[in-house]
C-alpha cells in the first residue's frame, strides 16, 4: 500500500512537471529566439554541420564550449590548407562557423581560403586542361563569394568580408568582375576605414559607363574627408582626370593641377603613374595625356622621363625626379632608367 501510494505520488508530481514545462514551452522558446536575434545566444547548429563534428567537437558544443571548439577545429583545418584538400577545407569551416558564427575573423578566412587559395590552386594546376583550371576557379571563387555573403548574415556590420569579397572579385590576377567588385565595395564605403571608403570610387573609375558616378563619387569623399583621402595618389589623378570628362554639366567642380597638388613636380609624379594604370588596369583616360603634354612643356621633362618619346612600364618613385635625374646624368649614366627613379 506505501510502495502504491509513493508511485501514485511520483506519477502526480511527473504530471505537473510535464505539464508546467508544456505550457512554459512557448514561453522559454520566444525568450531563446529574442536572445539569438540579439547575438547573446548562439544560433542553433544545423543538422549539416552537426553531421561533420567529431565526438570533441560534439561534446565541446554541448558543454558550451563552443568558440574554444571552434578555436581548436580552425587550428587543425591548417594541414588540409597546406595539402590542398579543399573539400575537407571546406567542412571544417562549415564546422567552425556553426560553432562561433558571431565571429568574423573565420568567415573571412574561410572565404580567403576559398576564394584566394583554392581559386589559385585550381588555375595553376597542370594536372587539369585549360577548360578545367577556368571551371574549377570559377568554381572556387564563387564558393568564396558565397561564403563571405553567409558570413554578412551572421556579422551584417563587418564592412570587411564586403571589402574582401571586393578585393577578390577585382583581383587582376584571378577572374576580375569589376561589377560584382563594385557591388561588395559599395557596402562597405561607409566604413571608418578611408581605404574601404576608396575602393568604390577605385572600381567604377575602371568601368567604361560610370566616370561621371566616379566623378561624383570623389566630390562626394572630398566633401567627406579631404585631408585624408587626397594624402592618396590616386584619389588626387581621379580627381584632376576625372573633371576632365566632357560630358559633366557645365557648374561641374573641376578642380585645378594646383588646387590639388601641392607641387608641379609632384603632379607630375602622380599624373605620370596614373597613365600608366590607364594603360596596365583600365582606368578612365579622360583627358590624361594632355595634362602630361602641358607639363612636360612647363617642366621641360626630359625625354628619359616622357612617356611619349620614351615608352615605359615602370613609375616615377620620387618627387625629386629632376634632381635625381640631373645629378645621374651628371655621372655619365643616363643611357637608361636607373632603378632609384623608376620603380616597377
Amino acid at each position: 500500500m506505501k510502495r502504491f501510494k509513493t508511485l501514485r505520488n511520483l506519477i502526480v508530481i511527473a504530471g505537473v512537471l510535464a505539464g508546467t514545462g508544456y505550457l512554459r514551452m512557448p514561453y522559454e522558446q520566444k525568450f531563446t529566439e529574442d536572445l539569438r536575434e540579439r547575438k547573446i545566444m548562439q544560433p542553433r547548429i544545423q543538422s549539416k554541420a552537426w553531421s561533420e563534428m567529431g565526438q570533441t567537437s560534439l561534446a565541446g558544443a554541448f558543454g558550451g564550449l563552443r568558440s574554444v571548439m571552434a578555436m581548436m577545429v580552425s587550428l587543425g583545418s591548417y594541414d588540409h590548407f597546406e595539402n590542398n584538400e579543399w573539400y575537407d577545407l571546406q567542412k571544417d569551416y562549415e564546422v567552425i562557423t556553426a560553432l562561433d558564427p558571431y565571429n568574423p575573423f573565420y568567415w573571412e578566412h574561410g572565404g580567403w581560403h576559398l576564394g584566394w587559395n583554392a581559386a589559385s590552386w585550381a588555375r595553376r594546376n597542370r594536372d587539369f586542361s585549360p577548360a578545367k583550371r577556368r571551371i574549377m576557379e570559377m568554381k572556387y571563387l564563387e564558393m568564396g563569394d558565397a561564403f563571405y555573403r553567409e558570413g554578412l548574415k551572421y556579422n551584417p556590420n563587418a564592412k570587411k568580408l564586403w571589402f574582401e569579397m571586393g578585393s577578390m572579385w577585382s583581383n587582376e590576377h584571378k577572374r576580375p568582375d569589376l561589377e560584382k567588385a563594385a557591388e561588395a565595395f559599395k557596402m562597405a564605403r561607409d566604413s571608418g576605414n578611408p581605404v574601404y571608403r576608396r575602393r568604390y570610387l577605385i572600381t567604377i573609375a575602371r568601368i567604361p559607363g560610370r566616370e561621371i558616378e566616379a566623378y561624383e563619387e570623389t566630390m562626394r569623399l572630398l566633401r567627406e574627408d579631404p585631408g585624408a583621402h587626397l594624402r592618396t595618389p590616386a584619389f588626387r589623378c581621379l580627381l584632376i582626370v576625372l573633371a576632365t570628362n566632357p560630358d559633366l554639366p557645365e557648374d561641374a567642380l573641376r578642380p585645378a593641377i594646383d588646387d590639388v597638388f601641392w607641387s608641379r613636380e609632384k603632379a607630375y609624379q602622380d599624373l605620370y603613374n596614373y597613365r600608366q594604370r590607364v594603360l596596365d588596369a583600365g582606368f578612365y583616360a579622360g583627358q590624361i595625356d594632355r595634362l602630361l603634354k602641358e607639363l612636360i612643356v612647363e617642366l621641360d621633362v626630359p625625354d628619359l622621363l616622357n612617356p611619349f618619346v620614351t615608352k615605359t612600364t615602370a613609375r616615377i618613385h620620387t618627387e625629386k625626379w629632376r634632381e635625381k635625374y640631373e645629378k645621374e646624368r651628371g655621372s655619365g649614366r643616363d643611357g637608361k632608367v636607373p632603378d632609384w627613379m623608376l620603380k616597377k
